[in-house]
């Protein structure tokens, strides 16, 4: 799935190409990808031919495309999803979701094989309420190591007893993190995945939420991860896989100390890790 530093390359690729420049033409091609607020009546197509994207941002894993009558149109990639700008005279992709026709001739092609992704528009003023349960996110200058600690805490004010990896995805936490990053994050910290929140010490989390920051910036200047599905908007992977310490590396060595690195299944997701350099 693309996490943040995927979602990161795949905002600052479509600002460089499709911002300020009018829709002539949308399609939606699968509408079980779309879920429309009530108070979004209109047909899809109505919401984007005439009109621009004046910003796209992303919160967390979300995209979050604004025109300019400031209506959204927010997109999650799932497991497979990806945009592509590509010319309007090639033929359409296999897998095709919805796709946008710009006046100079350029294709947004939204593309999705297993369609666990999802779009959603809003019109102006309009909250958006998968966005507003989101955590902090981890390149944000509020994102520090007492912000980190501050999670770990439930409501009773006691620390989570959840394993470190799953508490890591939780995306009501800390928005943006998944498998790879987790993994790699914890690596960096020297905190094995399964540790116990509540038995991480404070000095830990202080490395953890440094490495958190650090992976995520090194990833979004490779242009992220791409291990399987994972395309920039120029159809072309991401470079940081060759940097993977332990992610995906089950029974390689450690690149650190040469012990074998392991996996374990926590919440149902697979973590990685090395049983040496993490304790």
């Amino acid at each position: 799935m693309p996490e943040l530093p995927e979602v990161e390359t795949i905002v600052r690729g479509l600002r460089e190409q499709i911002l300020g420049i009018e829709i002539q033409a949308a399609r939606l091609l699968k509408a079980d990808m779309l879920r429309i607020p009530r108070r979004a009546s209109r047909k899809f197509k109505d919401f984007f031919v005439g009109r621009n994207f004046v910003a796209i941002d992303r919160v967390g894993k979300f995209l979050l495309f604004t025109l300019n009558d400031r209506s959204r149109l927010v997109a999650h990639l799932g497991m497979t999803g990806k945009f592509v700008v590509t010319n309007g005279r090639f033929p359409d992709p296999p897998y095709l979701c919805s796709q946008y026709i710009f006046r100079n001739g350029q294709r947004l092609d939204h593309i999705d094989v297993r369609r666990f992704g999802r779009l959603e528009i809003y019109p102006s003023g309009s909250k958006i309420p998968i966005i507003e349960r989101l955590g902090p996110d981890p390149l944000s200058p509020e994102f520090k190591p007492q912000t980190l600690r501050s999670l770990l805490f439930g409501r009773s004010g006691r620390r989570r007893r959840r394993a470190m990896h799953t508490l890591l995805l939780d995306q009501s936490l800390i928005s943006g993190v998944g498998n790879i990053y987790a993994s790699e994050a914890l690596f960096r910290a020297g905190i094995r995945p399964q540790r116990r929140a509540d038995r991480v010490r404070l000095r830990e989390l202080g490395a953890l939420a440094d490495s958190l920051r650090q992976v995520m910036r090194e990833a979004v200047a490779a242009g992220g991860t791409t291990v399987s599905d994972y395309r920039r908007v120029d159809d072309k992977p991401g470079r940081f896989v060759a940097s993977l310490r332990v992610y995906d590396r089950e029974g390689q060595p450690c690149r650190d100390c040469e012990a074998k690195i392991k996996r374990t299944i926590l919440g149902g997701r697979s973590a990685y890790y090395c049983p040496k350099c993490q304790k």
